[in-house]
């Protein structure tokens, strides 16, 4: 069954398969290659600009609805750049 997401960086649909997850844990953001993991996530497509534009937009604390300090979605921006080669 082909299961539909929405990014929140550009608000495109996609595949789950083509996405990644985001998650907010114990007051901190990770993504969750496995797509597995409890709790409330987002999806974003593994894009430079998808992932710049969730940023500056502020998608990413609204979709997990939560509030993100600074260095937490600083934190993020690090882990993107390692596994997105940014």
């Amino acid at each position: 069954m082909y299961q539909v997401r929405t990014c929140v960086g550009c608000r495109q649909s996609g595949s789950r398969a083509d996405l990644l997850r985001i998650v907010h844990t114990q007051n901190t953001l990770s993504f969750d290659l496995d797509k597995t993991k409890p709790g409330r996530g987002c999806w974003i497509h593994p894009k430079n600009s998808c992932f710049s534009a969730a940023i500056t937009g502020n998608s990413i604390p609204r979709a997990l609805r939560v509030k993100v300090n600074v260095q937490v979605q600083e934190n993020l921006r690090e882990q993107a750049e390692k596994m997105l080669e940014i």
